[in-house]
């Protein structure tokens, strides 16, 4: 009889290391655990939880063939592919630390590449890249990208490379991008992370030659610097409003702004402002 982790306080149980391949996450897949063994638990009897499930207690402990931990390679690139596989152990944390292994998480890395050749080709469409011109935003997350992979790849940050790129892609698809411009040189990026994959959309944008051959993305930095900021608009010292003001406004040009703003005039209920208080890269106030 086996007993659920949050039941075995009410019972005097031992210990048992199962295979980790029959647990998703810490849920006990039961039909393949009577089956594991040559059907040696085939007529064992379970305690559940309430919500019927079998959860299995967890251990931090290195990879052993004897406490049927062990994770084949070769059946999650069956299952995700290689790039996956290689993205994820990436993912886990810098290399130089031991990491938790959870099959489960290979599933969020899996997502993103996903949605990541989604930005390239549709089911339906094919191929939906564009030549339209770029915009700021865009050039933006691009260059953003460029500097960040380029500095974590360096020092061996591969966990914080590989958020980089789900950053970029999440920002990508929320501007609706698929401009060759913007995406070209991310597959370039891409590529000495998820080489198969880079690979295959680098020819789908009908290059001939190899990834790896192509000029690696030089980073810009007149693509990232911020030439405007969102400021919080206070009248006698409530914020009301926010209103996006260049950074190279003066103190006149934001007094202008901010005084022909309906909100802000509507909160000003028709009287004239005293003064106008103004501090860069902070915010506004406007005393009445």
């Amino acid at each position: 009889m086996f007993v659920s982790s949050g039941m075995k306080d009410k019972h005097q149980t031992d210990q048992l290391h199962v295979d980790v391949n029959v647990v998703d996450g810490v849920e006990l897949d039961i039909q393949a655990f009577k089956k594991w063994r040559n059907g040696e638990y085939a007529n064992a009897e379970f305690i559940l939880e309430e919500d019927g499930k079998y959860i299995c207690g967890s251990e931090i402990e290195k990879m052993s063939k004897s406490k049927f931990n062990v994770v084949n390679p070769d059946d999650l690139v069956i299952k995700y592919g290689a790039d996956t596989f290689r993205m994820y152990e990436m993912f886990l944390g810098p290399v130089e630390m031991s990491k938790p292994w959870d099959t489960k998480g290979i599933e969020g890395v899996h997502r993103f590449l996903k949605k990541f050749w989604r930005l390239f080709a549709d089911e339906e469409k094919g191929l939906i890249v564009t030549d339209a011109t770029t915009t700021s935003e865009e050039l933006k997350v691009l260059h953003k990208a460029i500097k960040k992979v380029e500095e974590d790849t360096e020092r061996f940050s591969f966990n914080t490379g590989v958020s980089a790129f789900m950053i970029a892609t999440n920002e990508l698809t929320d501007l609706k991008c698929h401009k060759r411009s913007i995406l070209e040189p991310l597959v370039i990026l891409l590529a000495s992370y998820a080489p198969h994959i880079a690979e295959e959309l680098w020819h789908l944008l009908g290059n001939d030659t190899s990834v790896v051959d192509a000029v690696y993305p030089t980073f810009e930095e007149k693509y990232v610097k911020e030439s405007s900021k969102t400021y919080p608009v206070a009248i006698n010292g409530k914020t009301r409003t926010e209103l996006t003001i260049a950074l190279d406004a003066t103190q006149q040009q934001v007094e202008d702004i901010v005084l022909a703003n309906e909100i802000v005039r509507k909160w000003m209920e028709g009287k004239s402002p005293k003064k106008v208080i103004y501090v860069k890269n902070k915010m506004v106030n406007v005393v009445v």
